[in-house]
C-alpha cells in the first residue's frame, strides 16, 4: 500500500505532537521529518528528503512559513503545501496562496478534515478552513476586493524600514528619505544596510527584482 508521504513544519513541539497524533490514526500516511521553521526546512529538502505534502505553520522563527512556501516552491514546484494556522486570517491566507500554497485550515482541524485535506490537496484541489472558503468566495464573485498581500519577506522588516523601503521604491534618494522622514543620512543607510540584509539581497537592482517577483 501506497503512504502519503508528510513533512510538519511548526516551531511549537507540542502541536508538532498533536499533528502526528492526528496522523498516527491513518495507515495511509507517513511523516518523515518534523522541523521547527524555515530555514531548517530548506536545508532538510536539500538532502534528499521530499515528501509529498508539507504541512506548514505560518507563524515561526528564523523564517516563516510564507516565506518558507515562497522558497520551497521555487525549487520545488510540485511539492504540495498545506498552511495550517490556529486562527482564521484572510490576509495570510492570501499571502500564503500567492506564495504558492495549496491549502489553509485551522490547526483544531478534526483528523478526518486533515486527512480530506491532504488526500484533495494530491488530487489538485485547494482545501481551505469553512469559513475561510466562503471568504474567498465571495473575493471571486467580486463582492469584496481582494486585500494587496505585502511583499515577501518584507513582514520581517520594522515600521520605519518599511517606510524607507516604500519611500525607496518611489524613486526617492537617500538624501530625500532622509528629509522625508527628519533623520540624517547615515541614519538612511543603516536603515538600508539592514533592509538588505533582511530580505537577503546586496544590491538595488537585486532589490528591485525580489520586489518586483514578490509582488506577481
Amino acid at each position: 500500500m501506497h503512504k502519503t508521504t508528510i513533512g510538519i513544519v511548526e516551531d511549537n513541539a507540542q502541536l508538532g505532537q498533536d499533528i502526528r497524533d492526528k496522523l498516527a490514526l491513518s495507515e495511509e500516511v507517513e511523516v518523515l521529518f518534523e522541523v521547527r521553521n524555515g530555514q531548517v526546512l530548506l536545508q532538510t529538502l536539500a538532502t534528499g528528503t521530499i515528501p509529498e505534502v508539507l504541512l506548514m505553520d505560518v507563524q515561526m522563527p528564523e523564517m516563516n512559513g510564507i516565506e518558507a512556501t515562497w522558497r520551497v516552491k521555487q525549487k520545488y514546484p510540485d511539492l504540495k503545501i498545506v498552511m495550517l494556522t490556529v486562527m482564521d486570517d484572510e490576509q495570510k491566507l492570501f499571502e500564503a496562496l500567492q506564495a504558492g500554497a495549496s491549502g489553509y485550515l485551522l490547526k483544531d482541524a478534526k483528523p478526518h478534515q486533515l486527512f480530506n485535506a491532504i488526500n484533495y490537496v494530491l488530487e489538485g484541489g485547494l482545501p481551505l478552513s469553512p469559513t475561510l472558503a466562503s471568504r474567498v468566495l465571495s473575493y471571486l464573485k467580486g463582492d469584496v476586493p481582494i486585500p494587496k498581500p505585502p511583499i515577501s519577506g518584507t513582514e520581517n522588516l520594522t515600521k520605519r524600514e518599511q517606510e524607507i523601503l516604500e519611500l525607496l521604491m518611489q524613486g526617492k534618494t537617500v538624501k530625500q528619505i532622509a528629509e522625508k522622514i527628519f533623520v540624517a543620512d547615515k541614519t538612511v543607510r543603516k536603515h538600508l544596510e539592514h533592509i538588505f540584509e533582511k530580505l537577503q539581497v546586496h544590491s538595488y537592482k537585486e532589490l528591485v527584482a525580489k520586489l518586483n517577483g514578490g509582488n506577481k
